[in-house]
């Protein structure tokens, strides 16, 4: 059995704002090669490779022209096979996000699949376009990479639209809720809060979460939560009671208890198995 080898990606520096890679292949020592969360948003278009993205502590193939999406703190962390990839990548910070967060209310999956010559090309020459307007130095530059970087996003929710047609088309109620917990699951867990701020009474919401998403909508919140906890319990700096208040526990026994019945395991030896398994 082959082992996929712990990949070194670039990393966007605290003075910079965009970081912009095309074609790049076998690079050595650009960060620390374990799990890690970023502060930035990332675009990593595969382009040849073999092996396994984890991102939030699930597996992705790496295939060509598969690109990823990564949000700031998701945990992630490239496997691949003989150390033998090639990408082109673009990461940058909030300021460049905000255009494309202003308009839209939807979450951009974890990767897309580039399935037609047109979208190759396309980013192709978005990518190029990229890395011209980040080393001008013209009047305008932060506008114009906003600019590109907000068609990028938007192309690949396209894309991703496009390439669920066939699947249960999902009513707009789900993917308002789905935005939602992610972005208020620390201070809303109940079900009954966001039927609240949808408009909707709890028993309907619940009906249309298992009828579509195939689990009960408390689930989705309580996903959340453990993905949250899991996250910053990589963090060593952080104490289990630290992080119990940070996403609004009362009570780490609860905390605890909590974590236990969703995941099987204490808060703890999480930590102690990711340890282990991730930064030897």
């Amino acid at each position: 059995m082959r082992h996929a080898n712990k990949y070194k990606t670039p990393h966007l520096h605290h003075d910079d704002d965009l970081i912009v890679e095309i074609d790049s292949t076998d690079e050595q020592h650009r960060e620390v090669s374990c799990s890690h969360k970023h502060s930035f948003y990332s675009v990593f278009w595969i382009h040849e490779g073999i092996g396994n993205h984890i991102i939030d502590f699930c597996n992705y193939e790496i295939v060509a022209n598969r690109i990823f999406f990564l949000r700031p703190e998701q945990v992630h962390l490239l496997c691949v096979d003989n150390q033998k990839i090639k990408y082109s990548t673009v990461q940058f910070c909030e300021d460049f996000y905000m255009l494309f967060a202003k308009n839209s209310d939807k979450n951009l999956p974890v990767f897309v699949d580039l399935e037609s010559e047109d979208d190759i090309n396309y980013f192709m020459q978005l990518w190029q376009r990229l890395m011209n307007e980040k080393l001008s130095s013209q009047s305008f530059k932060f506008n114009i990479i906003q600019g590109e970087i907000y068609m990028l996003l938007f192309r690949l929710m396209r894309i991703a639209e496009d390439n669920t047609k066939q699947l249960q088309q999902q009513p707009e109620i789900i993917e308002k809720y789905q935005y939602l917990v992610e972005h208020h699951f620390i201070e809303k867990h109940l079900v009954a809060q966001y039927a609240q701020m949808l408009g909707v009474s709890s028993n309907y919401l619940n009906v249309l979460v298992q009828k579509y998403l195939h689990c009960q909508a408390s689930q989705l919140i309580s996903n959340r939560i453990v993905l949250e906890i899991k996250r910053k319990l990589l963090d060593t700096s952080l104490s289990v009671s630290e992080i119990c208040y940070m996403l609004g526990f009362n009570e780490v026994s609860y905390f605890s208890r909590y974590f236990k019945r969703q995941t099987g395991e204490r808060p703890i030896s999480f930590r102690n198995r990711m340890n282990k398994l991730y930064k030897k």
